[in-house]
């Protein structure tokens, strides 16, 4: 995967901003209330599809691998600072350890083969007593073409990941599986018809998922197509 190919993302970027953008915005509503203190960064940030629904009060940055993405971060958030860093390259964090009060970082975890070394690097930019907000794809059984294509290692389960985090010095506070009908959702069209997100692209669908994440805000379920996970940094 060559660093700077935004084009690569870019299609699933446009699907999620509309069609998908109710779901979007109740992931970004539950990610918020995980999140703790003003100094946010995201970490992954994409083509800033999060940062757009986060509030202008916080001091935000913007980290991404791929300039192509930032250039297009920047577009949409004029009021949030940027820098281009590596997950895979802990030399390219120095200038920013200790700094945060929260890490977000959202679907990308997935896509580093050392997601070791990448949760030790989040650990670092935390401030003591700092808080990592992450999620991740969630289960092996719904590992396709499609995950690889992207760019995916791997999936998660929520044992795994947790077990990873704590290794990096984390202290777990909530874990939980979330979006129940993009679990089904995936394994059907994604997994089994081997479609892409384009093609699988449904406004009918995506407006039901939209509408059953209002009752996973109140309601966890036991399985669902992403792990969701809130951990401390030890003062």
């Amino acid at each position: 995967m060559k660093v700077d190919d935004y084009e690569f993302y870019a299609e699933s970027f446009d699907i999620l901003d509309s069609t998908y953008s109710e779901w979007l915005s109740e992931k970004t509503n539950l990610l918020s209330s995980l999140l703790e203190g003003k100094k946010i960064i995201e970490v992954g940030c994409g083509s800033g599809l999060l940062l757009q629904y986060l509030s202008k009060e916080l001091d935000l940055t913007g980290v991404d691998f791929s300039q192509g993405n930032l250039d297009k971060a920047k577009e949409k958030n004029p009021h949030v600072k940027f820098f281009k860093a590596d997950l895979n390259d802990k030399n390219s964090w120095v200038e920013h350890v200790n700094s945060y009060d929260s890490v977000l970082c959202s679907e990308v975890i997935e896509h580093i083969k050392d997601d070791k070394t990448a949760l030790e690097i989040l650990f670092l930019l935390l401030k003591p007593n700092g808080v990592l907000i992450i999620t991740v794809p969630a289960f092996k059984l719904l590992l396709s073409e499609f995950d690889i294509k992207e760019g995916h290692y791997r999936r998660y389960s929520k044992k795994e990941i947790s077990c990873l985090v704590e290794q990096s010095g984390f202290k777990i506070e909530e874990s939980r599986y979330w979006n129940v009908f993009g679990f089904f959702g995936w394994l059907f069209f994604i997994k089994i018809l081997n479609l892409n997100l384009k093609k699988s692209s449904n406004s009918l669908f995506a407006s039901i998922m939209g509408k059953f994440l209002k009752i996973e805000r109140r309601i966890k379920f036991p399985f669902g197509q992403t792990v969701i996970i809130k951990a401390r940094k030890p003062n």
